[in-house]
């Protein structure tokens, strides 16, 4: 697998943590890659082969797609080589390319050619099956991007309610969130649907757990990963782990160990040996 991270043009970079380029992201063995939630949302563009995309009991075909807000893993594989660059988008992203898509683009992977003009796909697709170097490819990524910018669509205090619960590990209490914004609970959680896709509630959850993946090379057993991470018990923990990322703490962790990506983003290298 060939990845190279890019980071954004400075225009973007409000709403974009990073830009991947990928020739045969699954490789020649067609290993299985996972996107575990992380907040983040993924806006691709291929220009080979299609990717599958198995989320839930929910399977998804497509070339070009967005994955937006997951509360679960995001399990990807295809047939022929998926190649192409991908726009890893800050949770409040996505509103300033396409306004008022994000709650219906939650929770599934969608066709791009179905929330952008078909033919705006289709030349960026053909554009990207000529380029020679990977900055070419994201150099196009970027200006279409740059095209679609509205800054008129974002809203800055659902931007500060996220860096709060990012900055508090998921543990920020909501109410509490909610009046320090100025906000009524109601309100705040409305304006998160909008503009991310989720509950305020479940987007804590989501950082909670996954700051428990990197703080348990830190400690010496779950239980004081738990303690830390402001669980109530390992037990709640756990069925954490089993709810939002389908496996337990100890089937994913080796595998967090294993994996070249998982560090700078929600990607996951499974290994043919997970049982999930």
């Amino acid at each position: 697998m060939g990845l190279i991270i890019f980071q954004p043009s400075p225009l973007l970079k409000p709403y974009v943590t990073a830009i991947w380029d990928y020739e045969d992201l699954l490789g020649d063995d067609g290993a299985m890659l996972s996107i575990l939630p992380d907040t983040a949302t993924y806006l691709c563009f291929l220009y080979a082969d299609l990717l599958t995309t198995a989320h839930k009991e929910r399977v998804y075909t497509t070339r070009s797609g967005l994955a937006g807000f997951q509360s679960f893993r995001s399990d990807l594989s295809g047939l022929g080589k998926v190649s192409g660059v991908s726009a890893r988008l800050t949770p409040w992203g996505l509103n300033v390319f396409s306004r008022g898509i994000v709650k219906e683009c939650a929770e599934k992977r969608v066709d791009c050619s179905d929330i952008f003009p078909k033919y705006a796909i289709e030349a960026i697709e053909d554009k990207l099956s000529v380029k020679k170097t990977a900055s070419e490819r994201v150099q196009c990524v970027e200006q279409f991007l740059l095209s679609l910018l509205n800054r008129n669509h974002e809203d800055l205090l659902i931007q500060t309610a996220c860096k709060e619960l990012d900055k508090s590990i998921g543990n920020y209490p909501i109410a509490t969130l909610a009046r320090t914004l100025g906000l009524s609970e109601r309100s705040l959680e409305r304006r998160f649907q909008i503009h991310i896709g989720t509950t305020p509630k479940k987007y804590a959850r989501i950082v909670r757990l996954r700051s428990t993946i990197f703080q348990r090379e830190k400690f010496s057993s779950w239980a004081e990963v738990a303690y830390v991470a402001g669980y109530y018990d390992q037990s709640h923990m756990i069925n954490d782990f089993q709810e939002l990322y389908g496996m337990s703490p100890d089937s994913l962790y080796p595998q967090m160990e294993a994996s070249p990506t998982l560090k700078f983003s929600g990607l996951l290298n499974l290994l043919p040996s997970l049982s999930c």
